[in-house]
C-alpha cells in the first residue's frame, strides 16, 4: 500500500480535515481544557477591546471641537459626569458607580494641598500608620522606618509603588525582639510567634510638607521664617479636596464609602458624559465623550462666554495705563468671522454684574484675556481682606475655582462652602517654585537650503560659502585707512594711548607694517583697487562712494532719497544700536584676532556684492562689529511692504560663535520667532535646536545668510507654523484655521508697527521708512481698501486651508483694519503723500 500521497490528496484532506486535526491536537496537548483556554483568551481579547474603546475623560475647563466640525466653533467642558465599573480585590462588581462617590485609599497622598492657619502647602512625603491584626488576635500601630519590615505576601493584588499596603493584604512581620520604638502595640505585646497578619487600616501619619503661600498678603508679604514646619502630623492639616471627580482613570485604584469603607477596588470601565458651553453662546448637555475631540492648540484671539477680556489700547507703541483700558465679560463669540460680542464694565463699579451693562460686537483682534481675572478651573485662590474674617478659621479663605456662574467665578472654600464671587474678592496664590512670567514658545526653523531653492538658490549658495573664490581678498588703500582709523574705536576698552593715529598708504606693501604698529592682523592680505571697485559699483546706478586719502572712507548721509539709498553703506553714529555697549562681551585689543578682522572684511564684501533688493545694511564706522538690517516682508506673506529692522553684533569668537541679532519690534509680536524683547529664535543663531546646515557652520554661514533666513525661513507665508511642534498641523483643520486667524493678526499688527516706525525711525535708515512709504502707499492703501470691501484673505491661496470652503477676510479682521485704516492715511499723509481718494467724506 502506497503510504505517499498525491498533491491533491494532501490538499483535500487539509481542506476536510484540518479543524477536526487542529481541535485533537489542542485536546492531546492541553488534556482537555482547550476550550477553557480559548474562551479565556476570547474574554482577554474582549477586555482589551473595552479597555481601547473607552474614551479619554475631559476635566472641567479643557476646550473641545465636534468630531462633525472639527474647524467650526469650539466650547468649553463647564461640568463632567462619570460612571465607573467597579471590581474589589475579592472579585465584587459594581457597575455604573458614579465618581462623585468615590473617594482615594489614602487620606493624604503626596501631590496633595494642605491648610494649617492661613498657609497652604504641597504634600511632598508620606509615612503612612499602618494598623496590624495579627492571625492570633494581638493588634499594633507601626509607623515610620518600621514600615520596611512589612513583606507582603503572595498573592499580592495591589503592586502599586505610591501604595505599597493597602487594607486587607497578608504581610510578614520581621521585627526584633525588642520592637521598634515608633511600634505602638494596642492589644497585648511582641511575641517571637507575631510572624504574620492582615492589615486592618491605612491612615497617613508624618507629613512633609513644602509651604507655597501665605492668605495674609500673599508670599511676597509673609517672611518664609512664619510658615509652620515641613514636618506635620496629618491630623493638623485640612486636606483642600482639588483632586476632582472626573480625574479617575482606568486602573486606579479608590474606596466607596457608602459600600464599605475598608474594601479598596480598582477602575476597570468608563463611561463619560459633559456639558458644554459654546462660544455662540449656547450649551450642549451630556454628551459622549467619544463625540468630542480635545483641542491641544488655542490661538490666543479665541475667547469663550464667561471669560474676563481687556480692551487692547489704541496707542501702537505705548502700553496703556492699567486705568485707561476697559474690561468686560465676554457673552457669545462667532468663530468663523472671529467677532466678540461683550458686556463692558468700568474700572469703577467692579462689582455690578446687573443688566444695565453695555454690549458691543468687537474684533477679536483688539481683545486680550484679562491679565488678572484669568482664573482657570483648579487654581488655588485666596479671599480678599482676609483680615475681616476669623484669624482662628482660614479654611473659608482658601480654595479653588470650580467654576463659572452669572458673570462670577464659583469657588469651593476648604470649609466646603461654594461662593461665586466678583474677580476682585479674591486673588490667585502666587507659589515660590513656579515663574510668574509667561513661557516663550520657541519654533523649529526649516533648512534653509530648500527654501533658497524658491527664492534664488544661486544667491543663497553664494551668501553661503562667499570666501569660496579663486579671486584673493586684498586691503585697497582706502579700506586700508577704515580699519586702522576706527579700530581704536571697535570696542569700548580701547585708549588712545593704545594704537597710534593710522594714516592711509598708497602702496600695498607697508600694509603689513601700519598693521603692526596699530597692533593688528599681520597676516591678512591687502586688498587691491579692483576690490573696493567691486565694493562701489555693487550698485550701478548709485552715486560712486567718496573716498578721501586722509579721511578713509566717508559715511552716507541719512536724508538722501531711496533711489540713492544704498543697500550697503557705512554710517558713522550707533548710539540707538542695541548692542552700542557690546552685549556684555566687549573685547579688549588682545581679543582682536587677524582672522576676526580678516572674516568681519569678507562679510563686508559678502553683503556688499550680494544683497538682494529687499534688503539693506548699514555698518559703523566707530565699531565694526555692529551692523543694521532692514528687510522687506516678501510678496504673498502677511508682511507683504513691511519694514523690519534687525541690529547685529558680531562677538569676539565670531565666526566660532555665529552673531547676535537684536528685533526691533516696538513692543509688538507678530511672528512666532520674532518677540517683543526683541529676541530672534532661528536655529542658525543657536537659540533654538538643529541639525546639519539649519545650524551655525563657522566655514560657511555668513550674516548674509541670516538675513536671508528671516525674509524666507520668518517671514513667509505661513508663519503660525513655525511655532514648534506646529509643523504636524499643516493640512489640517485645526491649523489651518489657527493660520488664517494669525495671518489676519500678523497683517495688523506689521502696520501698527509701520506707524510706530514712521514716528521713530532707526537712525540712518529715516530715508528708506519716508520713501519706502511715498514710493508704496498707494499699493498699501489699495489692497487695505480691498480687504475692507470684502476682498481676498490675507493667505496668497484666498483659501482657509485643505478643507476650507470660506474665502475673504473675517469680519472681525474689517473690524479692527477699519480702525487701523484712518491712522494709516493720516500718517502718510503728514508725510506729504496724496491720500484724498481714500478720505471718508464729512457728513
Amino acid at each position: 500500500m502506497d503510504m505517499l500521497q498525491s498533491d491533491s490528496d494532501w490538499e483535500s484532506s487539509s481542506d476536510s480535515g484540518s479543524s477536526s486535526e487542529d481541535m485533537e491536537e489542542l485536546e492531546f496537548r492541553y488534556g482537555g481544557q482547550a476550550h477553557s483556554i480559548l474562551s479565556c483568551l476570547d474574554e482577554s481579547i474582549g477586555k482589551i477591546d473595552d479597555f481601547l474603546s473607552s474614551e479619554h475623560g475631559f476635566v472641567c475647563g479643557d476646550i473641545v471641537s465636534s468630531v462633525t466640525d472639527k474647524s467650526g466653533q469650539t466650547g468649553r467642558v463647564v461640568n463632567v459626569t462619570m460612571l465607573v465599573d467597579l471590581e474589589s480585590l475579592y472579585g465584587r462588581v459594581i457597575k455604573n458607580m458614579d465618581s462623585k462617590k468615590l473617594s482615594k485609599i489614602r487620606s493624604i497622598s503626596v501631590g496633595d494641598n494642605v491648610i494649617q492657619g492661613p498657609w497652604i502647602g504641597r504634600v511632598d512625603k508620606v509615612i503612612d500608620s499602618i494598623t496590624m491584626l495579627f492571625d492570633d488576635g494581638m493588634i499594633c500601630e507601626i509607623d515610620g522606618t518600621d514600615q520596611e519590615k512589612l513583606v507582603p505576601l503572595p498573592p499580592n493584588l495591589l503592586e502599586d509603588p505610591l501604595y505599597p499596603y493597602y487594607p486587607g493584604q497578608r504581610v510578614q512581620v520581621r521585627l526584633p525582639t525588642a520592637a521598634s520604638r515608633s511600634t505602638r502595640w494596642l492589644c497585648n505585646e511582641w511575641k517571637e510567634n507575631h510572624g504574620m497578619g492582615t492589615i486592618s487600616a491605612v491612615n497617613a501619619g508624618t507629613v512633609h510638607v513644602d509651604w507655597l503661600a501665605c492668605a495674609l498678603g500673599g508670599c511676597d508679604e509673609v517672611s518664609p521664617q512664619t510658615s509652620p514646619p515641613p514636618v506635620q502630623h496629618a491630623n493638623d492639616l485640612t486636606l483642600l479636596p482639588l483632586f476632582l471627580h472626573e480625574n479617575w482613570q482606568l486602573g486606579d485604584w479608590c474606596r466607596v464609602p457608602a459600600v464599605d469603607t475598608k474594601e479598596i477596588f480598582v477602575i476597570g470601565k468608563t463611561k463619560t458624559t459633559v456639558d458644554i458651553a459654546w462660544q455662540d453662546g449656547t450649551s450642549s448637555f451630556g454628551l459622549y465623550s467619544q463625540s468630542l475631540l480635545p483641542v491641544n492648540v488655542v490661538n490666543a484671539h479665541e475667547f469663550w462666554p464667561g471669560q474676563f477680556v481687556l480692551e487692547k489700547s489704541a496707542n501702537d507703541d505705548e502700553p496703556p495705563a492699567s486705568g485707561g483700558q476697559k474690561w468686560g465679560i465676554v457673552s457669545a463669540v462667532d468663530a468663523k468671522e472671529h467677532t466678540v460680542k461683550v458686556k463692558w464694565k468700568s474700572f469703577v463699579d467692579m462689582s455690578n454684574t446687573g443688566s444695565d451693562q453695555v454690549e458691543e460686537v468687537v474684533s477679536a483682534y483688539e481683545l486680550a484675556e484679562h491679565p488678572d481675572y484669568s482664573y482657570c478651573y483648579g487654581e488655588i485662590v485666596f479671599r480678599a481682606h482676609v483680615d475681616d474674617h476669623p484669624s482662628e478659621d482660614y479654611t473659608s479663605c482658601i480654595g479653588f475655582v470650580s467654576g463659572f456662574k452669572d458673570d462670577g467665578i464659583e469657588v469651593t472654600f476648604a470649609s466646603g462652602a461654594e461662593i461665586t464671587v466678583v474677580p476682585s474678592d479674591i486673588f490667585r496664590a502666587e507659589k515660590h517654585e513656579g515663574s510668574t512670567g509667561t513661557p516663550l514658545q520657541d519654533h523649529a526653523v526649516e533648512d534653509l537650503s530648500q527654501v533658497a531653492v524658491d527664492r534664488g538658490k544661486q544667491l543663497v549658495d553664494h551668501a553661503n560659502h562667499p570666501w569660496e573664490s579663486s579671486s584673493s581678498y586684498f586691503l585697497h588703500p582706502s579700506t586700508f585707512g577704515i580699519l586702522t582709523s576706527i579700530a581704536a574705536r571697535i570696542f569700548g576698552s580701547f585708549t588712545s594711548s593704545s594704537m597710534p593715529n593710522p594714516c592711509c598708504v598708497a602702496e600695498d606693501g607697508d600694509q603689513l607694517e601700519q598693521f603692526e604698529k596699530c597692533g593688528l592682523s599681520t597676516d591678512m592680505k591687502p586688498l587691491v583697487a579692483v576690490e573696493m571697485q567691486r565694493f562701489e559699483t555693487a550698485c550701478p546706478e548709485q552715486e560712486a562712494v567718496d573716498v578721501d586719502e586722509n579721511e578713509g572712507f566717508k559715511s552716507s548721509s541719512a536724508t538722501q532719497s531711496c533711489d540713492l539709498f544704498r543697500k550697503f553703506d557705512m554710517v558713522n553714529d550707533c548710539s540707538d544700536h542695541h548692542f552700542v555697549d557690546g552685549a556684555g562681551k566687549e573685547m579688549t585689543m588682545s581679543q582682536v584676532k587677524r582672522s576676526w578682522l580678516k572674516r568681519v572684511q569678507q562679510e563686508w564684501s559678502n553683503l556688499a556684492e550680494n544683497l538682494p533688493e529687499s534688503i539693506y545694511v548699514r555698518i559703523y564706522e566707530e565699531k565694526i562689529n555692529l551692523l543694521r538690517a532692514a528687510i522687506v516682508g516678501a510678496p504673498g506673506t502677511p508682511y507683504h511692504n513691511g519694514l523690519f529692522f534687525f541690529d547685529i553684533y558680531l562677538p569676539a569668537q565670531y565666526p566660532h560663535e555665529p552673531p547676535l541679532v537684536h528685533y526691533r519690534s516696538g513692543g509688538l509680536r507678530l511672528n512666532p520667532n520674532l518677540y517683543e524683547s526683541g529676541k530672534v529664535c532661528l536655529s542658525l543663531l543657536n537659540t533654538w535646536t538643529g541639525t546639519g546646515t539649519e545650524v551655525w557652520n563657522p566655514e560657511s554661514s555668513s550674516v548674509l545668510q541670516v538675513l536671508l533666513s528671516l525674509q524666507a525661513l520668518v517671514l513667509n507665508e505661513k508663519p503660525y507654523f513655525n511655532e514648534a511642534g506646529y509643523d504636524n498641523q499643516v493640512g489640517k483643520a485645526e491649523g489651518e484655521k489657527n493660520s488664517v486667524s494669525y495671518n489676519e493678526n500678523a497683517f495688523l499688527v506689521t502696520w501698527k508697527s509701520m506707524l510706530y516706525l514712521l514716528r521713530k525711525p532707526p537712525k540712518h535708515f529715516e530715508a528708506l521708512v519716508e520713501e519706502h512709504i511715498k514710493q508704496r502707499s498707494h499699493d498699501i492703501l489699495v489692497s487695505c481698501k480691498a480687504y475692507l470691501d470684502g476682498g481676498e484673505p490675507i493667505l496668497a491661496d484666498g483659501q482657509l486651508g485643505a478643507q476650507g470652503t470660506r474665502k475673504g477676510s473675517s469680519d472681525g479682521f474689517k473690524i479692527m483694519l477699519a480702525k487701523l485704516f484712518p491712522k494709516l492715511v493720516e500718517a502718510f499723509s503728514v508725510k506729504g503723500i496724496d491720500c484724498s481718494q481714500f478720505l471718508e467724506p464729512e457728513k
